[in-house]
């Protein structure tokens, strides 16, 4: 079994940049169907777009029962409620596609205009 540890990449799990390195080593091994762990020993500092951009985005692809199967290895309380969240949320969207709409309505409409 392939072992992905966060802490050969990041100091945290919070940042949309970081997540998306972590999609990409998880989705090629998912490609690959090669079991895999992620661990997150060292990491302290957790927030949601890194659960969204990594977990939760190949949750709505791969199906939520591949992905809520992957062995989390030394998540903390914090990075837990981080990563449920996140993928609370994605099973949200996932059995209310409406809600895509509604959000990103509410998320463009609140944006401040670029200046020109």
């Amino acid at each position: 079994m392939v072992n992905i540890k966060i802490s050969d990449f990041s100091q945290e799990a919070a940042s949309q940049t970081k997540g998306l390195q972590l999609r990409k080593q998880m989705e090629n091994l998912l490609k690959e169907t090669t079991p895999f762990s992620v661990d997150f020993d060292g990491i302290s500092r957790f927030a949601s777009p890194f659960f969204n951009n990594s977990f939760a985005s190949l949750a709505l692809i791969y199906g939520f029962d591949v992905i809520e199967n992957i062995d989390l290895l030394n998540l903390s309380e914090i990075g837990t409620l981080a990563y449920s969240t996140s993928m609370e949320n994605a099973h949200l969207l996932s059995n209310n596609p409406d809600y895509i709409d509604k959000i990103n309505n509410i998320i463009n409409t609140n944006l401040p205009k670029k200046a020109e």
